[in-house]
């Protein structure tokens, strides 16, 4: 174990190991939501049932695990055509209003292969047997079972300034604020090895936006990524207090482009066995020294550089700690 400040970096094997890190705040909470990563199917890119059993198996409380609806997390058969273009990132880059999904049965086809997503790789299971509740936030948004905005917008500006998109303020599920000061933990994985963007524990977040495809939010570029990521995070921890894993139990995935795993966003190699997780209360400390570890220079991943503003900076003496500790973690 090797402790940065408020982050921990330890290797875990259970359960059990993994519960001695967590503070008692969460382990004892009554209720504890659970942010996974559930983005894609492909290879070492999302939360799988052993990382999510291992967090769940620490916990007390009653568990609710929430994440959105994705065209990217299907068998392949999901394609749809709108006035005769296809839907893609690219479309709904330029057509962000997401009402054609609710017509001609298309919303049943996104909610079967959520379904499918979650039967195929264990996960159903697992909910049943920890008794854990599933909330999609695109289904109850878009059902608009939803917090007034006009509620949310004076929470969120009180504590945290104005978002960027006012739309945003309707993105609470009333399912969600419920279990209003439940602790919500961001479940990360460590993606991104030798990159220069990494999904890590606020960026796990930004799948709490309902899109299933969230091109407009990226922006040309990415230009508005890192304000979405922030955004979003906001609305959040105006809610609930948030804590973050960040795990690479099994598999993890390292940037490369002559990498394995193709992908639309680039190649990358899926690396093995490094059996270690991070973790820690402020997100900004926790993603920026796991950037470190990562061998991902912080100071240029904008959802850090532009989060220092509503969240205050992160440690950059930790930071240069965690780089010196790098290839104890993931060897070179």
């Amino acid at each position: 174990m090797k402790i940065f400040g408020d982050v921990t970096l330890a290797k875990i094997r259970d359960s059990a190991d993994l519960r001695r890190l967590l503070p008692a705040s969460l382990t004892g909470f009554e209720t504890v939501i659970v942010k996974p990563n559930w983005f894609s199917p492909h290879p070492a890119n999302f939360t799988d049932a052993h990382a999510l059993g291992l967090l769940l198996g620490a916990l007390d409380g009653k568990i609710i695990v929430v994440e959105g609806y994705t065209l990217e997390k299907h068998d392949g058969s999901m394609k749809f055509t709108v006035d005769g273009s296809d839907v893609d990132w690219r479309w709904v880059m330029e057509n962000p209003d997401w009402g054609w999904a609710r017509e001609e049965g298309r919303w049943e086809e996104i909610r079967r292969q959520d379904e499918g997503f979650i039967e195929e790789h264990g996960l159903r299971d697992l909910l049943r047997e920890h008794g854990a509740d599933y909330v999609n936030v695109t289904e109850e948004i878009w059902a608009g079972r939803t917090v007034d905005p006009g509620e949310v917008r004076e929470r969120v500006e009180e504590r945290f300034g104005p978002v960027a998109e006012d739309q945003l303020y309707g993105f609470m599920p009333e399912a969600l604020r419920a279990h209003e000061g439940a602790p919500l933990v961001s479940f990360g994985k460590v993606k991104g090895i030798g990159g220069t963007f990494p999904s890590l524990t606020l960026k796990t977040l930004f799948g709490l936006i309902p899109d299933p495809l969230r091109s407009w939010w990226h922006g040309p570029g990415d230009a508005r990524l890192g304000e979405s990521i922030i955004d979003i995070a906001r609305v959040y921890a105006s809610y609930f207090p948030l804590y973050g894993v960040c795990e690479a139990f099994r598999e993890a995935t390292a940037m490369s482009p002559k990498g394995a795993v193709k992908v639309e966003w680039g190649r990358y190699d899926v690396v093995k066995d490094l059996g270690f997780a991070s973790l820690g209360g402020n997100l900004m400390n926790l993603d920026a020294v796991t950037s470190a570890i990562m061998r991902v220079d912080p100071s240029k991943v904008s959802y850090l550089t532009l989060g220092e503003a509503v969240f205050g900076p992160y440690d950059r003496a930790q930071v240069e700690k965690a780089k010196a500790a790098s290839e104890d973690w993931i060897p070179a």
